[in-house]
């Protein structure tokens, strides 16, 4: 595989169903533009808060609560973890 001037990645050889010189493109968001700072700190306060605040049966699930009251804290709005996790 190579990339293309445009940032896609074509095939150098036969690949199955893919056959050589076949693009695909390339849909990271990431790396065009970098995660925000708040963005990488609500994704870490919503583990935290999954792993030993609310901690959930499934272990590779986040509660969309844990998710919520990360966002709410990283924009510095006050609340009561508590009510707001039950």
């Amino acid at each position: 595989m190579r990339e293309h001037a445009k940032g896609d990645i074509v095939l150098d050889e036969d690949d199955g169903i893919y056959e050589k010189g076949d693009a695909f493109k390339s849909f990271h968001h990431q790396a065009c533009q970098p995660m925000s700072r708040k963005a990488l700190f609500v994704g870490f306060l919503s583990v935290w808060l999954k792993i030993y605040v609310v901690p959930s049966p499934s272990s590779d699930a986040i509660l969309l609560m844990a998710l919520l009251t990360a966002i709410h804290l990283v924009h510095d709005r006050s609340l009561r973890l508590l009510p707001s996790m039950v």
